[in-house]
C-alpha cells in the first residue's frame, strides 16, 4: 500500500467497523464538521477550551465536563472572562474536590490553572473577530501554524501542544491534527515516526499524509480516533471492543503497509 491509499485505507476500516452501530452519512457528517461549528463568539471559544482542557490522559472521567458543564460554568460565572481571569486556582480546585468528593488532587489543580490562564488569553481580545484575526495570521503554513500551538501552550497551563491543536481543530482549522497517543501509535506503525514520545513528529507525518491523500488533516484526524476511541460522543454512541478494533487496525498497517 502506498501513503496516498492511507486515507481511503482508513475510512474504510471505520465503516466496516461501524456498520451496526453509526450510518455512513453519521460518519461522514462526524469527520467533516467541527465541534464548535459556526463559532462567532469568545464565549464559544471558551466553552472548547473547557472541553478540550480535559480531553487528554485520566482527566475526562475525573473532571466529566459533559455531565457538569452547567455547574462548572456557573460557579465560575461563565462566560465572564474578566471574572474568571481573576480567580484563585487553588481555591477554585479546592471546591470542585469537595463538590465532587474526587481524590484527583492534581488533576482538578491544573484544570483549573488552565481555566484561569485561558481566561487571561481570551480576554485581551476585543471580540471573537479579533481573536480570529490571530488565529487567521497563523493559520497561513505548517511552520507558522506548529508554532502558534507551540506559543498556545505556554500561555494556557495545562495546554500542551497536542491540546492546543485540537483546541483550534475544534475550532474550525481542520489543518491541525491532534498528536494524541491513538495518533502516534499509528504513525509509528506506519512507519511514519521513528518514536512514539514526538507530538511534533506525529503532527508532521498526519499533516503530509492528509495532503498526499487529498483530505484535509481534520479528517484523517477524525477517522483515525474514531477507530481507536470508537467514541461517536455527538450521538451518544460507542463501539464496542475499541482497544481490540485499534489493535487489529495496526495489525492490518503492518501487514499491508509494510509489505
Amino acid at each position: 500500500m502506498d501513503i496516498n491509499e492511507i486515507y481511503k485505507f482508513s475510512y474504510d476500516f471505520l465503516v466496516d467497523i461501524s456498520k451496526n452501530v453509526v450510518t455512513k452519512e453519521e460518519i461522514n457528517d462526524f469527520i467533516e464538521n467541527v465541534d464548535a461549528d459556526n463559532c462567532n463568539c469568545i464565549s464559544g471559544a471558551f466553552e472548547m477550551l473547557l472541553v478540550t482542557l480535559q480531553d487528554f490522559q485520566m482527566y475526562p472521567k475525573v473532571i466529566n465536563y459533559a455531565g457538569r458543564k452547567e455547574e462548572i460554568k456557573n460557579y465560575i460565572h461563565f462566560p465572564d472572562l474578566s471574572y474568571c481571569a481573576n480567580l484563585d486556582a487553588k481555591e477554585l480546585s479546592d471546591y470542585f474536590i469537595s463538590k465532587y468528593n474526587s481524590n484527583s488532587k492534581r488533576c482538578w489543580l491544573q484544570y483549573c490553572k488552565g481555566i484561569i490562564s485561558g481566561a487571561k488569553f481570551l480576554s485581551q481580545f476585543r471580540d471573537y473577530n479579533k481573536f480570529k484575526e490571530t488565529c487567521d495570521a497563523f493559520n497561513t503554513s505548517d511552520t507558522t501554524r506548529e508554532a502558534y500551538a507551540l506559543f498556545l501552550s505556554t500561555k494556557i497551563n495545562n495546554m500542551g501542544f497536542a491540546i492546543a491543536c485540537n483546541w483550534l481543530k475544534e475550532l474550525g482549522y481542520k489543518n491541525y491534527p491532534k498528536p494524541d497517543v491513538h495518533m502516534k501509535d499509528i504513525c509509528f506503525a506506519f512507519g511514519l515516526i521513528d518514536e512514539k514520545k514526538n507530538d511534533i513528529d506525529c503532527f508532521e507525518a498526519m499533516i503530509k499524509v492528509a495532503r498526499i491523500c487529498n483530505v484535509d488533516p481534520y479528517k484523517l484526524d477524525k477517522v483515525w480516533w474514531l477507530i481507536c476511541s470508537g467514541n461517536f460522543y455527538r450521538y451518544n454512541k460507542q463501539l464496542s471492543n475499541s482497544q481490540k478494533n485499534k489493535e487489529k487496525f495496526i495489525d492490518c498497517i503492518v501487514n499491508e503497509f509494510n509489505q
